[in-house]
């Protein structure tokens, strides 16, 4: 053998001696810990249940504002998985049983501000519901939205949600 044939034995590839089964198993022995971290925290942690809140501090927070009527509780089988008083607006949050979404939104704001600022101009008014006692007037965004409003004492309340059974929701809320 000749001192040429040696000295280009001795030289590293331009890879740095690494194949690309190297880089494979370099990238298992990075992906199988998260993917074991990311099983066990759906398996033990409820898989995808929606995490749920107690909303009774936000309604105490909105009854020391003196904001009245406060909503009751939820209908049964729905869970309450957002809730804070913040600058005087009360928002609540509600999964029903199927999974549809709902938002309780209360201020001392007049009704059409408060439908303004919370569904836009686009939405319509598509007449009266009335509720057990409560008469609300309902509303459709272009988006497919149902909303229901009503002002009861010196606060105005609203119910938006998309696909969500929001005649449950306000006689619940209302009992």
């Amino acid at each position: 053998m000749s001192a040429v044939e040696t000295e280009q034995e001795k030289t590293p590839p331009p890879s740095g001696g690494r194949t690309p089964k190297d880089m494979a198993l370099s990238l298992g022995v990075l992906l199988i810990p998260v993917l074991l971290l990311v099983l066990g925290y759906r398996l033990f942690y409820g898989w995808d249940a929606a995490v749920t809140v107690d909303p009774a501090p936000a309604i105490e927070s909105a009854q020391r504002a003196s904001l009245a009527p406060l909503p009751g509780a939820a209908p049964e089988g729905w869970q309450t998985v957002t809730a804070k008083y913040t600058d005087g607006v009360l928002r609540i949050g509600y999964l029903d049983p199927d999974g549809a979404g709902a938002q309780l939104v209360q201020s001392r704001s007049d009704a059409q501000t408060l439908l303004k600022k919370e569904l836009g101009d686009k939405a319509k008014a598509e007449g009266e519901t009335t509720i057990g006692t409560v008469t609300w007037q309902r509303h459709v965004t272009p988006e497919g939205r149902t909303a229901l409003l009503r002002t009861a004492g010196n606060t105005t309340t609203l119910l938006v949600g998309e696909g969500a059974d929001l005649t449950a929701l306000a006689t619940a809320i209302t009992a």
